[in-house]
């Protein structure tokens, strides 16, 4: 499974281990003594406990990035409105409970505003979060440095908006965290947690990101399944029996406790944290964020109350942390859906940036309801006129190699009893905790899995309509698979070149920002069956061979040029004189030190594009 842990909590080697301490006297996932602190043994790292003092709400020293005991600030875009010429966005901070509402006050360019109020969004134990919603206009001609500071106490904070006519520069990342599995020497020799961050991060502060779009999988929760709280529901081996066991108010508490606290150690003490004070977040939901696999099992499983009541507490803290609403204000803060949580934003007059939600209504053999499909198209045909490029972010890529042959290994595994592969890894187990095939949910999360290819082809000629109707050049953007690489739609006939072809779709692949890359015999095996092939009879599918040489210069790892296995990010800049927009996935060095970036050229769609 994919989570980050504790260092020296817990590994599936060893089990639980003693807590240890690093050169601070601060315990690795746990809270530092400090003056006034009780002589008591820290609480459990993994609970609200061991962070946040229970009685007041005033978070331990490791959780804290300010003098005061609130936790944040975080950016968000939220949109812009074309009309005025303002950029609006939100700012959440947790805040202690018997602390007064917090407020946000903005200096644009030396001209302070009025400070902005906060909308209280939820409380859990002594911690509340509030939403403090921004607005700043926008210069003619030219980008503007916005400084703001909570409270009008603490760090003076800064991000940047661009001009009504200057070019929008946005990052795209996935993946930020690791898998149980990766020792501490693995992660030691690819340069630990923040070597591509600190990338990321030195490159805002030369040239700065407008927005940072987080393309799922921003935390991995896959820990929620490590407790004892579900020992006694796996036990019960009739599955329907299962499927009907009560959601207990045990498991309730437990559930609400672990996502809070996982996010709060996860989000604020980290290179994210600090990215999200200079960087507006724009966000997708991918599984690890709920935690792995979710939507795609067997339907006993999807449809059990405990299943079901888990998965509404795990977007409970979705909402919250990363959308910055809650339940009852979700549709007026934008997001659409027939259940689930889309959304549709104006990067500038130029560029028009989709969120569908791939989790909340996915199921084994649908991702998306249809009437969610029939919200994104009526958003799609709002668009404004001046539209030429809609990104469609995706957590898992729609252009990627089939992997057809691994689905039909799999289903045959539990017919014939196998739970062993002994081939691949000495005992190692295929069957997860649930009794299915553990690989089963991976192949069926992808969009080229056999159960979602009608729904894919679908969805993909309706955006083709998009693209021909309103002539807009329509790129999907994707991470999930830990490696990057690029790949595109189009027309089959091979002499109509991408500016006049609107079936011309490019795919960019950008996983994962912190987690270990695929073993290379993995990244070999999907290489190998990236060949052409054909959504319909007008449109094909392929992959780029965009490495032809690794970062150190050198021909990539068994010639796999079209997926290469590096940690990465990606960066997008408007090309106002072409029209165009400029991708570059940026790919982690051999000595962990910087990155190499690969150029993707993507052609705005001309107004005398193909229309067969």
């Amino acid at each position: 499974m994919d989570f980050p842990v504790s260092k020296g909590q817990f590994n599936e080697r060893d089990g639980i281990q003693p807590t240890q301490y690093d050169e601070r006297g601060i315990p690795y996932g746990g809270p530092a003594r400090y003056p006034g602190m009780s002589n008591t043994p820290p609480g459990d790292p993994d609970r609200y406990e061991g962070n946040f003092d229970a009685q007041t709400g005033e978070p331990y020293p490791h959780m804290r990035r300010r003098p005061d005991g609130i936790i944040g600030p975080a950016l968000m875009f939220v949109d812009t409105d074309l009309q005025t010429a303002t950029w609006f966005g939100s700012v959440l901070v947790l805040v202690p409970r018997m602390y007064p509402p917090p407020t946000v006050a903005l200096s644009d360019e030396g001209s302070l505003e009025m400070p902005f109020p906060a909308v209280l969004l939820d409380t859990y134990k002594m911690t509340a979060f509030y939403r403090i919603d921004i607005k700043v206009p926008l210069h003619v001609s030219k980008e503007k440095k916005v400084e703001y500071r909570v409270n009008n106490t603490g760090p003076t904070y800064k991000f940047f908006v661009p001009g009504q006519t200057t070019p929008w520069r946005f990052a795209f990342w996935s993946c930020n965290g690791w898998s149980l599995s990766v020792t501490d020497k693995e992660k030691m020799e690819m340069g630990g947690d923040n070597a591509v961050w600190d990338d990321l991060l030195q490159k805002h502060n030369t040239v700065p990101f407008h927005v940072q779009v987080c393309g799922g999988d921003q935390l991995y929760a896959d820990k929620v399944w490590r407790s004892d709280i579900w020992k006694l529901w796996l036990a019960i081996k009739d599955k329907f029996v299962r499927r009907d066991a009560p959601f207990t108010r045990e498991m309730s508490e437990f559930a609400d406790d672990f996502y809070f606290t996982h996010y709060a150690k996860c989000f604020f003490p980290s290179r994210f944290g600090e990215s999200m004070e200079t960087i507006p977040i724009a966000t997708i939901i991918d599984d690890h964020d709920v935690w792995d696999g979710i939507g795609s099992y067997p339907d006993y499983l999807q449809n059990s109350k405990v299943f079901v009541q888990l998965k509404e507490y795990a977007f409970k803290y979705w909402r919250l942390y990363q959308a910055h609403t809650n339940q009852q204000l979700a549709r007026q803060h934008g997001y659409f859906g027939n259940h689930g949580y889309c959304w549709l934003k104006q990067f500038g007059p130029y560029t028009a940036a989709l969120g569908p939600d791939t989790r909340y209504e996915r199921t084994l053999h649908q991702i998306v309801e249809p009437r969610t499909y029939d919200m994104i198209f009526e958003q799609l045909d709002k668009m404004s006129p001046s539209v030429r490029h809609l990104v469609v972010f995706l957590g898992v890529p729609i252009v990627y190699p089939r992997l057809t042959y691994i689905e039909k290994t799999l289903s045959g595994m539990k017919s014939l009893g196998l739970t062993k592969l002994s081939f691949i890894s000495k005992q190692r187990s295929i069957v997860n905790i649930w009794g299915e095939p553990e690989l089963s949910d991976d192949m069926n999360d992808h969009w080229t899995s056999e159960v979602h290819m009608e729904e894919r082809k679908a969805f993909v000629l309706r955006l083709q309509e998009v693209a021909r109707k309103r002539n807009v050049r329509v790129t999907f953007v994707g991470g999930d698979v830990h490696c990057c690489g690029a790949g595109r739609f189009a027309s089959a006939n091979p002499a109509l070149p991408p500016e006049r072809d609107f079936r011309f779709m490019p795919q960019i692949i950008s996983s994962a920002i912190m987690n270990t890359p695929p073993p290379n015999l993995v990244i070999r095996a999907v290489h190998t069956s990236a060949k052409t092939y054909f959504l319909d009879q007008n449109t094909d599918e392929m992959m780029y061979r965009l490495f032809e040489k690794d970062v150190n210069g050198k021909a990539p790892p068994n010639n796999n040029e079209k997926l290469l296995g590096r940690r990465n990010f990606s960066s997008y800049v408007e090309d106002l004189d072409t029209k165009g927009l400029i991708i570059n996935i940026h790919v982690q060095n051999e000595n962990n030190k910087g990155t190499k970036p690969y150029t993707i050229n993507v052609p705005a769609l001309a107004a005398t594009n193909n229309m067969v």
